[in-house]
């Protein structure tokens, strides 16, 4: 039997290979698609001591490359293509709300899916997949919906690039259901909701949001210059969310205030105050400079309505 332990090991599809060194230590080399600032394939080189060791670092680093560029597409996984989809065709072009809840299905839901190799994966694995999902973990068919989008496009990104023959998503067929019924205040309720709200501190807020329907992201965002007191108006312009960053590094908080447009075109509107609610709002403004004063250079006054102390 011949010894292979001093030959250069060599992984399956070119995606790399270790051998020893005249100097008796380990090199690892590994293809890692191209340098699109040179033009040349960019390749990297790894030394260590034992042979043991260079099997590990080449694992390793196989598994980078096929997790953050480009790889064989006879051994990549779902889980590998839809992190490559989603850094590469999403993260430039959607916002980043609807990039980090895509993010959060492959995290969330997709983990199990994401073992399977692309070319293995069925319809009838996605189809008991959602089926699970709604009868025994009780997700709604609007939530199953949005994961199936999210994964039907992704796969269809992969029938475009050739890696699929078809998108096995066009086979599912999703739970259906009624939508559920909206709990909303009754009158008696409403009343008592306003009444209290006049013994908080940021009871106005309440008040100007049961006037105007704002979705919680709008009213946070909401600035001085959106109110027009002369004609008693109130412009929706823009929102703002705590989402996940896109990339976080230890030690790092892992998520960011980002502002972002209104959620559709219609979003974008000018909504009538009562007179009652302009003179409210006024009247916070008031509270706001008193603040303002009280604070004095600690205070950050960037425009906003909704402030502390």
């Amino acid at each position: 039997m011949k010894d292979t332990s001093k030959k250069s090991l060599r992984r399956g599809h070119n995606e790399g290979n270790i051998r020893q060194r005249t100097d008796g230590r380990w090199e690892v080399r590994l293809s890692a698609g191209i340098d699109y600032k040179t033009g040349k394939p960019r390749r990297t080189s790894t030394c260590c001591n034992t042979r043991q060791e260079a099997i590990a670092i080449l694992q390793q680093q196989a598994h980078e490359v096929r997790t953050q560029g480009w790889r064989d597409p006879m051994s990549v996984t779902l889980g590998e293509w839809y992190e490559y989809w989603l850094d590469t065709y999403m993260k430039d072009t959607v916002k980043q709300s609807t990039y980090a809840s895509y993010r959060s299905y492959l995290n969330k839901h997709f983990c199990v899916l994401g073992k399977i190799l692309l070319k293995k994966l069925e319809p009838h694995t996605l189809q008991e997949f959602y089926n699970y999902k709604f009868r025994e973990e009780g997700l709604s068919p609007k939530t199953l919906r949005n994961y199936h989008m999210a994964l039907h496009k992704c796969l269809q990104q992969a029938v475009k690039e050739r890696l699929l023959v078809y998108n096995p998503c066009d086979a599912v067929t999703l739970p259906s259901g009624e939508k559920p019924e909206i709990s909303v205040f009754t009158n008696d309720q409403q009343r008592a909701l306003v009444q209290a709200s006049y013994r908080h501190r940021y009871g106005v807020f309440i008040r100007l949001d049961l006037c105007t329907g704002l979705r919680m992201g709008e009213l946070l965002a909401l600035k001085w210059e959106d109110i027009d007191f002369t004609t008693a108006q109130l412009h929706v312009r823009r929102t703002i969310n705590r989402l996940a960053k896109y990339e976080a590094h230890d030690g790092e908080n892992k998520t960011e205030i980002v502002f972002g447009s209104p959620k559709t075109k219609n979003s974008h509107r000018t909504i009538p105050l009562t007179r009652t609610m302009a003179d409210e709002l006024a009247r916070w403004k008031q509270q706001q400079a008193q603040d303002k004063i009280r604070a004095g250079d600690k205070y950050t006054d960037d425009g906003f309505i909704v402030t502390n102390e």
